[in-house]
């Protein structure tokens, strides 16, 4: 009999265990997939990040773990609950598959940070050991930052860390941030513990949900007298560089944003066809999915009840580690032709560690606060280790952090050589005028737009508005390495980064990209109408009202099928139109190009589906999020935006905040214009000669 287990979590580790000891190696082969090659503990991610242990110490390898099991970090690709296989990316050019009796689907949830727009880009997840490793580096390099600068707004930045979410994780993690940085201080002499702020954001009246009132409130009181402030009642709704914006419009400013909420679905569970609650797989009662006889869940993936109190299984690790086992049981006595039983466990209780040598507990019935609760957590946790070697080692390690302070070693790996997304709001500033020039940036959704600054208290000039697709930032890193005007988010934006070094690469070793960036630089540079100085004296001062054109008979939207657009098209007398969204704002536009696009797209359509390419909708053959200008913006700013993206006409929208389209400016109208005025400027001095 062939066993497979997908994932190295608690339960598939307590699965393959009970198996193996229950079943010889003869008779039952099993394997274990799973992307990492060790399982970690989770209750002590926190301590990793706090450096109160190291990482090692955390993490057990599966295959010291797991002996008389085969254990493979390939990637499970799909598996084939019909024909009893799985497949496997094993390097090779196609995927491999491999037969099996019964399957064990044990792959948890993933974090999904993408729930509040920016954190995907702006904050830590909490939920894998590479995240604990990678937060406590960075709070270290945060420290060291501040200690390095002299400006105090730039130093309270550094040491100011936001975490969102207080669950358990989100508690332990704020605990131990708090803790290593404040008991760090005494070995930095630019900064001292006031200077510190650690603030955790939750969106209920109290913290710790989990757990009874009282020992919610006693980790509340406890938690604010160590320093750490507490948001309730408070969401976040967006994270950026800067910060974390609140639901009351409140701009909380950190460096360091961490995430404990927030989970999805994982590719394999959710490209599985079976039964689900809440995108969690069902179960039958003895833990086989249902419909199936040979496929097993367990884990966060499983929507499994528990026969206890009829109630669906918490994901908590004692929980996973009680299904594994009794699943296991389970797979034997269908193995000896026995009957199953269904999954029933009565909860033992919770553990948190809220810093400081401080806990709350419930075990039993009791409750206990304080530094006995501490002593408990660490104790339980301790004896819950899957191995004596790790057992060991935290507990040297904690001993170590009683007697000494904290490690405050990290790996210096410069940020220019690495590629990262940002997420600005509208309004922010992405860089400005003077500033040394770090990064290169491309848009992946939004608009942002190019400022020249002017005196102080007035708003800036408007130089060009950029879009999906273009860059920006690399004048300055390819010459002058100060930037030379400002650029600020005229949307939500969405940008893809690389630091100096890596575009420094990228522009030498290409030259089709070198020449591509040039024309870029002599496009955009701070003195453009300095090279066309008699447009910019034509149309200095003549408003853009002047230019546009109205609004098209006909607006279409995007539900606007390709037949329709192309009949709309022909009857247009500029070729140019407008697609709308069902609130009416700007949503795209068409134009001949845009037809020639669509086509060359629907050739690609099979023969047999081409009678359905009249009916497809705009939605489905264009991309929305068009170019624009607003009706309050200059007939230079239009004219500059054209010419920077090659483009002949650009719709106009009342505001930057309203988007209801006014019509459209066309460069042919422009470029008339200027030929009206030459030639009027020329009679008037003939006449006067005369």
């Amino acid at each position: 009999m062939r066993v497979v287990i997908v994932g190295g979590g608690f339960a598939a580790v307590e699965f393959a265990a009970t198996l193996r000891k229950k079943l010889k190696a003869s008779e039952c082969e099993i394997l274990v997939f799973s992307r990492e090659n060790h399982m970690v503990f989770h209750p002590l991610l926190a301590d990793v990040a706090g450096a109160s242990i190291n990482p090692d110490a955390a993490a057990a390898p599966l295959r010291q773990m797991l002996k008389g099991v085969n254990c493979r970090t390939d990637r499970v690709e799909r598996i084939d609950l019909a024909a009893s296989k799985i497949e496997y990316d094993d390097g090779s050019p196609v995927p491999a598959r491999l037969p099996y009796d019964h399957v064990v689907v044990a792959c948890g949830a993933e974090s999904n940070l993408g729930i509040i727009p920016g954190m995907t880009e702006n904050a830590f997840a909490f939920k894998v050991m590479r995240d604990a490793v990678e937060l406590r580096q960075h709070i270290v390099r945060r420290m060291e930052q501040a200690e390095g600068t002299n400006d105090p707004e730039v130093r309270k930045h550094n040491l100011s860390f936001i975490v969102v979410g207080a669950g358990f994780s989100g508690v332990e993690v704020a605990g131990e941030v708090n803790e290593l940085v404040r008991s760090s201080t005494r070995f930095y002499s630019n900064f001292k513990e006031e200077d510190v702020r650690v603030v955790l954001v939750h969106s209920e009246e109290q913290i710790l949900p989990e757990v009874a009132p009282t020992l919610r409130e006693f980790a509340r009181k406890k938690m604010e007298k160590a320093g750490i402030t507490m948001l309730l009642k408070t969401r976040a709704v967006a994270a950026t560089r800067e910060g974390v914006t609140l639901d009351n419009g409140r701009l909380l400013h950190g460096a360091t944003i961490i995430c404990t909420i927030g989970t999805a679905v994982s590719p394999l569970v959710k490209s599985l066809e079976v039964p689900k609650e809440r995108g969690r797989i069902r179960t039958t009662a003895d833990m086989r999915i249902e419909g199936t006889t040979n496929a097993w869940t367990l884990g966060d993936c499983a929507y499994i009840i528990n026969a206890e109190n009829n109630k669906p299984s918490p994901t908590t690790a004692q929980f996973a580690v009680r299904q594994g086992r009794q699943a296991a049981m389970n797979l034997v006595r269908v193995a000896k032709g026995e009957a199953t039983q269904p999954f029933r466990f009565k909860e033992l209780g919770q553990l948190c560690s809220i810093g400081g040598y401080q806990a709350v507990a419930e075990m039993f019935g009791m409750r206990v606060s304080g530094f006995p609760a501490w002593f408990m957590w660490r104790g339980v946790y301790l004896l819950k280790l899957p191995t004596w070697s790790r057992r060991v080692k935290v507990a040297v390690d904690w001993g170590w952090d009683l007697l000494f302070p904290r490690d405050l070693s990290f790996l210096n790996v410069e940020n220019a050589q690495s590629v990262t997304h940002a997420y600005y709001r509208a309004g922010d500033f992405i860089l400005r005028q003077g500033e040394v020039a770090r990064t290169f940036s491309i848009i992946e959704d939004g608009e942002v737009e190019s400022l020249e600054m002017t005196e102080e208290g007035r708003e800036p000039k408007v130089l060009a508005v950029l879009g999906k697709g273009d860059f920006f930032g690399e004048a300055a890193l390819m010459g002058n390495p100060i930037h030379d005007h400002s650029v600020r988010a005229r949307t939500s934006v969405r940008l893809l980064q690389m630091g100096r070094e890596l575009f420094t690469q990228l522009a030498e070793a290409s030259q089709p990209f070198r020449d591509l960036l040039s024309k870029a630089i002599s496009r955009r540079s701070g003195d453009s109408w300095r090279r066309l100085p008699l447009a910019k004296e034509l149309l200095s001062g003549e408003p853009l009202e002047t230019f546009l054109d109205p609004l098209p008979a006909k607006l279409l939207t995007s539900d606007t099928t390709f037949a329709d657009a192309v009949t709309a098209l022909n009857e247009s007398p500029t070729g140019q139109l407008l697609i709308v969204d069902e609130q009416q704002h700007l949503w795209g536009t068409l134009d001949r190009e845009d037809l020639y696009d669509m086509v060359a797209r629907v050739a690609d359509v099979p023969l047999e589906k081409r009678e359905d390419v009249p009916k497809r909708k705009l939605s489905e053959l264009l991309y929305g999020n068009p170019l624009y200008v607003t009706a309050t913006d200059s007939i230079l700013v239009a004219t500059m935006t054209m010419l920077d993206h090659s483009v002949s006409w650009l719709p106009v929208v009342r505001s930057k905040d309203d988007l209801h389209p006014v019509g459209f400016v066309r460069g042919e109208k422009i470029g008339s214009r200027m030929v009206e005025k030459i030639s009027a400027g020329k009679s008037g001095q003939a006449n006067t000669a005369s």
